[in-house]
């Protein structure tokens, strides 16, 4: 009997001698799951080849930096751009996150990504790299794309998701 209820202790034991977790890392800690949140939706559009769908995910003053040409500013412009690939099929398309650091309205998200494509006419061309986004909080607390970094990287090996 007296094991069973030391059984029955334990958990409230373990719970009591925990250090309390400060309002702050509890805060970064619901941004940073919210952020990843907010970067799957965004994939999920990204998957669909959904333009509109993916630039409305960049804030008022959002940029795009994609290798090779110049930066892209506002999501009317970033929408134009993700449109000008008619007949795209996206085959796979990965994002994996590695840190997300926050301070206060603003999150660093860095990660690896891997995506294979095909454009009508055209065999399928594989891209794989690192990549940055700076979050910050909207209007309405949700969280929208500031400035997003792709830096390709041939030979991370990250490879399509498994399946």
């Amino acid at each position: 009997a007296a094991f069973r209820l030391v059984q029955m202790l334990a958990p409230l034991f373990l719970v009591a001698c925990r250090p309390a977790i400060p309002d702050q890392d509890v805060a970064a800690r619901g941004a940073r799951d919210s952020v990843l949140a907010t970067m799957e939706r965004y994939m999920v559009a990204a998957r669909r080849v959904d333009a509109a769908g993916m630039a409305a995910f960049f804030a008022s003053d959002g940029v795009l930096f994609e290798p090779g040409i110049l930066p892209i500013l506002s999501p009317d412009s970033i929408h134009a751009f993700l449109a000008s690939f008619p007949g795209v099929r996206v085959d796979s398309a990965t994002a994996v996150a590695d840190t997300i650091e926050v301070f206060g309205q603003t999150a660093l998200l860095w990660g690896s990504y891997f995506e294979r494509l095909t454009f009508a006419g055209q065999p399928s061309s594989e891209q794989e790299g690192r990549f940055v986004i700076e979050w910050v909080t909207g209007p309405r607390g949700e969280w929208l794309i500031r400035r997003y970094y792709r830096i390709p990287l041939p030979g991370t090996k990250l490879g399509p998701p498994p399946g």
